[in-house]
């Protein structure tokens, strides 16, 4: 690989879309403990645009339903875990300063056992393809239908019109790593490097797929990652940033706690292009992809 093509330290702004709802992130939370000599996990789900709770994923500003949440074993067997409800937020508790939300990220416990299987277990969470239409109705208000375009009504002008799904991923690790196995995901970031024992400084090499193939920048789409950490870049809205060359990216750490590579890739819908079953449905399709893991 390139290194003077694939690497580039360069901080930029984080969120790409800033005006859209699909600007938000989904990720998957997933801390160890070994604090009464029994090992387990606490999971969650996260949404939004910080690490590690932003938004509920019900939230009346933009919300998102999840489709599959699942723990897959070194062997790459499948285990449901709970799916958070999906229906609009409102609110439990209403008062003159603020409203109360109840929450469900999908919080949840892993408790390893002592003959559980040895390796990478990881935990995969995918959104349900939704369509997001942003518009100025005839009465000149800013509104957002999770509707195709064509199925909104007193539309004045449309601002977005959008199909979007978005795929995420972290691992827990039971005695030693190995290179974890691609899911299938339609946006996919797969880690070459041992994340059960990261330290700053240390290089983090990954492969991004898209539908099982490498993504590559080009002029058309420059596809590239982003890397950021509650504790690196998101107070100021910045992230590291790499550019996908053959399936392949790369940065190093620069502080410890958690981090999240993100990436996004998007294709135009065209009348008669390979999404012309679209046509007339939504302007663009965005496909979204994250992966977390912790530094010491």
């Amino acid at each position: 690989m390139n290194k003077k093509i694939t690497m580039c330290f360069t901080l930029i702004a984080a969120l790409a879309f800033s005006t859209s709802v699909f600007a938000h992130s989904v990720w998957i939370n997933s801390f160890e403990s070994h604090a009464h000599k029994s090992r387990h996990a606490m999971i969650s789900l996260g949404w939004g645009h910080a690490l590690p709770m932003d938004d509920i994923l019900t939230s009346p500003n933009g919300r998102i339903a999840i489709e599959q949440f699942e723990l897959i074993d070194p062997n790459l067997k499948k285990t449901d875990l709970i799916k958070p409800e999906f229906k609009l937020s409102t609110p439990d508790l209403t008062t003159g300063n603020f409203d109360l939300f109840a929450a469900d990220l999908g919080t949840q416990k892993i408790a390893f056992k002592k003959d559980s299987a040895q390796g990478v277990y990881q935990i995969s969470a995918m959104s349900k393809s939704t369509f997001y239409t942003q518009f100025i109705d005839k009465k000149g208000n800013k509104r957002l239908k999770l509707k195709p375009k064509n199925e909104v009504k007193d539309i004045k002008k449309v601002l977005m019109a959008v199909k979007y799904q978005a795929f995420a991923k972290s691992y827990l690790t039971v005695g030693k790593w190995t290179n974890p196995k691609p899911l299938g995901h339609g946006l996919e970031i797969i880690p070459r490097t041992d994340l059960s024992n990261l330290h700053i400084g240390d290089l983090v090499e990954v492969d991004v797929l898209f539908y099982g193939k490498p993504l590559d920048a080009k002029a058309g789409s420059m596809d590239y990652i982003t890397a950021h950490s509650s504790s690196f870049g998101q107070s100021d809205g910045f992230s590291l940033f790499s550019y996908i060359k053959k399936g392949k990216a790369q940065f190093r750490v620069l502080s410890s706690g958690q981090w999240m590579i993100g990436v996004s890739h998007k294709e135009d819908v065209t009348k008669d292009g390979p999404l012309k079953n679209l046509y007339g449905k939504a302007n663009q399709v965005y496909h979204g992809g994250s992966l977390t893991f912790n530094v010491k």
